[in-house]
């Protein structure tokens, strides 16, 4: 192989590389910015005041 190929190739691989750990990143905070989108969505409901102790009062009745 002649050094110009040799070259191109090496720095074509560099490339796919970067790009396969950039988007291996990428797909964890997708899948954090994901969680904390379902962790707000399910406080909500808790958001609500006393939801929680009239639960427990209907129960204790």
């Amino acid at each position: 192989m002649s050094l110009a190929l040799k070259a191109c190739v090496r720095g074509f691989l560099t490339f796919v590389e970067i790009t396969i750990v950039v988007l291996f990143v990428l797909s964890f905070a997708v899948i954090a910015a994901l969680g904390c989108f379902g962790a707000r969505k399910r406080s909500r409901a808790s958001e609500i005041p006393n939801v929680l102790f009239d639960r427990f009062r209907d129960h204790a009745a």
